[in-house]
């Protein structure tokens, strides 16, 4: 695979017009880095940077109301870029043209305290990230399920494809976009499956208590057996910690 991306990278440059040298060479850059290594969130970065690069790629500039909000599944920032993932009647994803939304303005924006939190992927200047993931948690609890390394790549890809002769590049750009998704994928399930344990949890917490009985009830219920028939008891859900729990502290 690492070389297959390697060659296409190659082939990409010979192929490539003037018009699409810059984007060319960055591609063709970072296939040779990810041919020796794993993907990581920087890479992130460096292709949204290589998108950019192509000469009369546009974006859509959504507003980020609550009805787009409230149906946001990941919303992964980096500057003026935006790779969101959205869950409606399916999941759906693009790249947009967004100003970073943070915690504190989504919460406000949907009439929520605590709706949306976010965690830093890379770090930037300034106590600021570089790259930043808003999770609207418990929409991503209940769907991440839903989303697909193709979804990403597909998002990724589509501002390059949508360019006039965008297809010189396209398949070689789609090559480095994979391993790209795939780890982005595995940071959006993780993030899903902690927060669906926690919301999990919460609801547990939340049944009404039996009420405790008198010495007298428990010395009665004591003896009577119960075959493994007669009862509909489950066992509670565990409450545990969960680690590395995303910030909500509105960081930006």
């Amino acid at each position: 695979m690492l070389s297959k991306l390697k060659n296409l990278a190659a082939d990409a440059m010979k192929g490539a017009s003037e018009h699409f040298s810059k984007a060319s060479r960055a591609i063709a850059d970072l296939a040779a880095s990810l041919a020796d290594r794993a993907a990581a969130a920087a890479d992130l970065g460096r292709i949204l940077d290589i998108i950019e690069m192509v000469p009369g790629v546009s974006f859509e500039k959504p507003e980020p109301d609550a009805d787009y909000l409230n149906t946001l599944l990941a919303a992964v920032q980096m500057g003026q870029l935006t790779l969101a993932v959205h869950y409606r009647e399916q999941t759906e994803a693009s790249v947009v043209r967004l100003h970073p939304v943070t915690t504190v303005e989504a919460n406000a924006l949907t009439g929520s305290d605590d709706k949306f939190s976010s965690m830093i992927l890379v770090d930037g200047e300034n106590d600021k990230p570089a790259i930043q993931m808003l999770m609207n948690t418990e929409h991503l609890a209940e769907n991440y399920r839903y989303v697909t390394a193709d979804t990403l790549v597909n998002a990724l890809a589509f501002p390059i494809e949508n360019v006039k002769g965008g297809f010189i590049i396209a398949r070689p750009f789609r090559a480095i976009a994979r391993p790209i998704a795939g780890w982005l994928l595995n940071i959006i399930f993780d993030q899903g499956e902690k927060l669906h344990r926690r919301f999990r949890g919460n609801r547990a917490e939340d049944q009404p208590q039996s009420p405790s009985l008198s010495a007298e009830e428990e010395t009665g219920a004591a003896s009577v057996s119960i075959t493994p028939e007669d009862s509909d008891v489950q066992a509670p859900v565990s409450d545990r910690a969960i680690d590395d729990q995303p910030r909500n502290d509105g960081v930006n």
